[in-house]
């Protein structure tokens, strides 16, 4: 059996993050942090194939953090999820960055599993 896929979410509520590493891990090796900080760290330590992070952030937006993380580790698969999802600001950084893709909140667990496994 393959080793499953390293995912890594940044979401500063708590309990988004405790409901997505309920739905993810069993299919995923899921790893969750509350800011982007946290998770830049996170990556310095370890390797991830994955990075979904909320767009709406204290310090630093999911949008900025998906930019750096592409300038870092430019295979890395980057989804963002937003309330906004058809914000003009999210359209433009996923052509501009290069992004996976984004979702909407709440997100849906099919088109994630679809973005994340690029299907």
């Amino acid at each position: 059996m393959a080793d499953k896929i390293k995912l890594l979410y940044v979401d500063d509520e708590a309990a988004n993050l405790n409901v997505f590493r309920i739905a993810f891990k069993r299919r995923y090796n899921v790893t969750t942090c509350e800011s982007a900080a946290e998770g830049l760290k996170l990556m310095e330590e370890d390797k991830f194939d994955v990075i979904i992070s909320d767009h709406r952030m204290p310090e630093m937006t999911g949008v900025e953090l998906l930019e750096k993380v592409g300038e870092l580790y430019p295979d890395m698969v980057r989804i963002i999820i937003s309330e906004y999802v058809n914000d003009e600001i999210i359209r433009n950084a996923i052509k501009k960055f290069g992004f996976t893709g984004s979702v909407g909140k709440p997100w849906d667990a099919d088109e994630l599993v679809a973005l994340i496994e690029n299907k």
